[in-house]
């Protein structure tokens, strides 16, 4: 398909959610295309929709006449890479994936598979927090004072979180229930947390970074690709 597709956003099937609609004609454009989309309504929130289904791996820009919006979007290949704040995102729904299957593993008994996992989880939600604390957060400590201040604030709860949830691990097997709590709590705070960094400051870091973008998002890559064990 080429980028001179349009798909018309105000020709939606009645019934049929935008976001759900637009979903269905992109899943099925290979990596490396393009597609343009008109919406009628400022496209930001549509497409972050979008990103999450594509798992970050679009890139767009609007432009409007005040009738309407044109998106060009883009659908990265396997040789493109993603920008900084996708990277990061990326991460955080890998992460979260594999919280979800945790849990599903300990409601269903499966008490070693689920340690198993949670220990995997564990050294790649460690691995993140290290990242944004000593190698991002520094870029933008005076521009993002107040989010930065309360990243390491929740950082240090959810390090705490962890270490509890460790302890259950190594327990017996009748702590299960404890794993099934400790978890679902944690999957709380996981979920405020990443939002905050994610539309306070990923952006931030990204502008920091500059000049030295490529360098700072290879090494980036290359700590989540190998977490300490």
């Amino acid at each position: 398909m080429s980028c001179c597709y349009v798909l018309d956003l105000r020709f939606t099937p009645q019934g049929v959610p935008v976001p759900t609609y637009a979903y269905s004609v992109l899943r099925d454009i290979s990596p490396g295309e393009s597609l343009r989309i008109w919406s009628p309504e400022e496209p930001t929130l549509l497409m972050a929709q979008l990103q999450n289904h594509m798992r970050h791996t679009l890139v767009w820009r609007a432009a409007t006449d005040g009738q309407g919006y044109l998106i060009t979007l883009h659908i990265r290949g396997p040789g493109e890479a993603l920008a900084l704040g996708d990277t990061l995102r990326r991460d955080h729904d890998e992460m979260n994936a594999r919280l979800v299957r945790s849990l599903s593993l300990v409601n269903g008994g499966h008490w070693r598979e689920a340690v198993s996992e949670v220990t995997a989880f564990d050294r790649a939600l460690r691995a993140h927090i290290l990242i944004e604390n000593d190698l991002l957060a520094p870029l933008a400590a005076r521009a993002a004072e107040e989010p930065t201040a309360l990243m390491r604030r929740e950082h240090d709860d959810i390090l705490v979180q962890l270490d509890a949830i460790q302890e259950v691990c190594a327990a017996s097997e009748e702590s299960c229930k404890d794993l099934d709590t400790w978890l679902g709590l944690l999957a709380a705070s996981l979920n405020k947390h990443e939002f905050r960094e994610e539309t306070l400051l990923f952006g931030a870091w990204e502008r920091a970074a500059g000049v030295g973008h490529e360098t700072l998002l290879n090494e980036v890559r290359r700590r989540l690709s190998s977490p300490a064990a």
